[in-house]
């Protein structure tokens, strides 16, 4: 907990910066965009960053100057902002430096980025009452507290995905502030265990209600996963908490649990709402593209399934073209049949006989990524006579991580039964028919259990064995796969 008071002490001392000083020098152990904010915010008189090790010339455009080169022009109206990792005891100190011959002392101000935030946060809702005021508005006034979170719920989450406390991701631009939607003809299902961690569930479902006020968003987690707090945060967001019993088997990968959330979601949605349209995705994912619903529409009623086994296509995240029917389990969008019938599928036995791609059978995913992307179109894929494309089928065939359990299962119940000596061109037609592949980039997609861009390469597009929108659309009008 912050020390209220040290808060407004530096509060106060922050605002009178631009009436008592001329120059403020920035010294930092480490500058974040919230102090570049707060400091804008503010209009302080900031001329530099002091910093003797720096490798850049300027950050957020205020330039980096040695300390040599700073004190020769320090003067009575120069104060200093010190940003330190840590929060520390005291607010206000002094520094002194050479300056001509002789010594000058300049007052400072000691900062931590957590306290930075908290001041940011008491400047908003010093703002925001003065906004309600001058618009004679006078209920919220009752908790000020409350505010920020009354703006933030205005706001799109455009800083950066992994800002996870709802409340700090806004801007102090206009042209973020996002739209609302009002149709009611779409559902949200959020399924998997709940992530409590900076209330990371939780401050996505606040995300997605304030954007959709009228669809209906369903938890579909596991019984035991619910606190009292992640309850009442529920009910005053209008969201359904639905609580399963756990399957008695898991399934390698999880995929049974991943199939009866899923399913049981879905199924609420079938039988208790009147909406065309369905969004399956995860607890510990968050999707920050503002029209992400209106996107998903207009991409299935623009490109409608070539036969008529499913009354729209299903959309889904790109995956690996080198392998048969595997694309990206995170989400899936579509008529509420189509993804009702996508999760009815039968529920992994348990046996973990098949191969899996990576863990597994490293060395044989060089093999079946050259052999899939040899095959440039359909008129270029080896007859059955072919030895290295017998090889590839017989493996690929075997092979059924959860991706591509789904996708199988679902193909063989619904549309047909594949035949294990074509499973490459089968998976490809089935692509172009009756699926819709879409970029992860496309809907700015924030994974929790990834906080580090390095770790997990969910921002930077497709590689080169994989299938994202504009390879799908290629699949869709040319059916080829020659994007090597």
């Amino acid at each position: 907990m912050f020390d209220t008071e040290k808060i407004i002490r530096m509060t106060t001392l922050l605002e009178k910066i631009p009436e008592q000083f001329d120059d403020v020098y920035i010294i930092p152990e480490l500058v974040q965009p919230e102090a570049t904010a707060l400091f804008k915010r503010l209009k302080l008189p900031v001329r530099a960053i002091v910093h003797d090790f720096a490798t850049e010339t300027e950050i957020a455009g205020w330039k980096i100057i040695k300390t040599a080169e700073a004190a020769k022009n320090f003067n009575e109206r120069t104060v200093l902002i010190v940003l330190t990792k840590k929060p520390v005891p005291f607010i206000q100190t002094t520094f002194d430096f050479r300056n001509r011959g002789g010594v000058i002392t300049a007052p400072a101000l000691v900062m931590a980025p957590d306290e930075i935030l908290a001041v940011y946060d008491r400047v908003m809702i010093e703002t925001l009452k003065k906004l309600y005021d001058n618009d004679g508005i006078s209920a919220p006034k009752a908790n000020p507290e409350d505010l920020i979170q009354r703006f933030a719920r205005g706001v799109t989450t455009m800083i950066h995905p992994h800002f996870q406390n709802f409340k700090y991701q806004f801007w102090d631009r206009q042209r973020y502030f996002k739209p609302t939607y009002t149709f009611n003809d779409t559902a949200i299902v959020i399924q998997g265990p709940l992530v409590y961690e900076n209330n990371y569930t939780a401050e996505t479902f606040k995300l997605y209600r304030s954007i959709y006020p009228n669809v209906p968003i369903i938890i579909s987690t596991w019984q035991g996963e619910a606190n009292q707090n992640f309850r009442r945060e529920c009910q005053e967001n209008f969201i359904v908490l639905l609580e399963n019993e756990p399957p008695k088997v898991r399934g390698p990968w999880n995929i049974n649990m991943q199939l009866k959330s899923s399913f049981e979601g879905v199924k609420l949605v079938k039988e208790n709402f009147r909406v065309k349209f369905v969004l399956k995705t995860r607890t510990d994912q968050r999707i920050n593209k503002p029209d992400f619903l209106t996107y998903f529409k207009n991409l299935i009623r623009t490109f409608p399934p070539f036969e008529d086994k499913l009354r729209g296509r299903i959309l889904l995240l790109e995956g690996s073209k080198g392998l048969p029917f595997r694309t990206s389990d995170f989400l899936s969008f579509g008529y509420v049949e189509d993804i009702f019938r996508l999760y009815n599928i039968p529920q992994h036995n348990g046996r973990n006989d098949e191969l899996t791609y990576r863990k597994n059978h490293p060395q044989r995913q060089g093999f079946l990524v050259r052999v899939a992307l040899s095959c440039k179109n359909q008129n270029h894929i080896p007859e059955d006579h072919d030895k290295k494309f017998r090889k590839f089928n017989k493996i690929a065939s075997r092979i059924a991580e959860a991706e591509s359990y789904i996708l199988r299962n679902f193909y063989n119940k619904y549309i047909g039964t594949i035949d294990k000596s074509k499973i490459l061109k089968t998976s490809w037609k089935f692509m172009r028919d009756y699926l819709l592949i879409i970029s992860i980039k496309d809907i700015d997609l924030d994974w929790f259990k990834y906080e580090n861009p390095e770790t997990y390469d969910i921002r930077g597009g497709a590689h080169f064995n994989e299938i994202n929108f504009s390879r799908w659309l290629d699949l869709y009008q040319n059916f080829k796969c020659d994007w090597i």
